[in-house]
């Protein structure tokens, strides 16, 4: 791809950006993820607590995530989640179902938001559809902890110095991976449409990047959380996690429409029929 032919694809996807609303997408992927967050985390530890091997690092994972999702804020909403998360133990067999339901309308809303996106006139079968957000919901936490402890198996044996070097570097590598991993598996196998591995990769490697770059800004901008917490008080953390939230869906929702781009280039120059948008 030459630089100007570059140029005018970025052009085409900022383009179709905007006419796909995607602010707007975020915007309410923003406020379901503010719902859904504990109750994905609560079903995600008691699944990983059904594996005795996986024990040891449940807190390691769950700071992790809050770590990688909420910079400088992370702290005062692990604990807010840690409450929550500890009085969600003594719900009834409806408020766990209420739970699942309310984990599930997050699924629901990012497979609209990216079906959308993917031009994608026909969703899955009710069926289908259960079985991608079963798979998402118990497959997704097994897999981290087994990364967490292959992480936590690697450094046995290393002296302290070796540690604190990798956990600075490695730490920050592994962390950019698992990004990566993460939207490129939610850029191939969310959308009911066939697409390739190599262009989900791309946008995936594309909204790592901005989420990444997004850390170091957002850095800034909440270095100074005493005016947040003089207009809301003790609730700051709410509104500051919900902006942050906003900022991480528009990175995944423009790795998304580059993915899409990307495809629907492939499609109208190698005319693939395999790759045709679902009717």
């Amino acid at each position: 791809m030459g630089v100007i032919s570059g140029f005018k694809f970025l052009l085409g996807v900022e383009r179709r950006f905007r006419e796909d609303d995607a602010l707007m997408m975020a915007a309410a992927l923003s406020y379901t993820s503010l719902l859904s967050l504990v109750p994905l985390l609560t079903i995600a530890l008691a699944i990983i607590a059904a594996f005795p091997a996986f024990e040891a690092i449940r807190g390691q994972l769950q700071y992790e995530a809050v770590r990688t999702l909420v910079p400088e804020i992370g702290l005062q909403v692990q604990h807010i989640i840690d409450e929550l998360v500890g009085n969600a133990g003594n719900l009834t067999a409806i408020g766990i179902l209420g739970l699942v339901v309310t984990a599930i309308l997050l699924l629901v809303t990012i497979e609209d938001a990216l079906n959308r996106i993917f031009r994608v006139n026909r969703p899955r079968a009710p069926m289908s559809r259960l079985l991608v957000y079963w798979t998402v919901v118990t497959l997704g936490p097994i897999l981290l902890a087994a990364s967490f402890s292959i992480t936590a198996w690697a450094l046995k044996g290393s002296d302290a110095e070796e540690v604190s070097m990798f956990a600075e570097y490695g730490g920050a590598a592994f962390r950019f991976a698992m990004l990566v991993a993460l939207f490129s598996l939610l850029y191939s196998a969310v959308p009911n449409r066939k697409i390739p591995i190599a262009d989900a990769v791309a946008g995936g490697i594309l909204a790592a990047a901005a989420v990444t770059g997004l850390r170091f800004g957002f850095r800034i901008y909440v270095e100074d959380l005493k005016a947040y917490q003089t207009v809301y008080g003790a609730l700051a953390a709410i509104p500051i996690f919900l902006f942050w939230m906003y900022l991480v869906w528009v990175a995944v929702l423009a790795g998304a429409e580059f993915t899409a781009s990307l495809v629907d280039r492939r499609v109208e120059t190698h005319s693939i029929p395999a790759l045709r948008r679902t009717s």
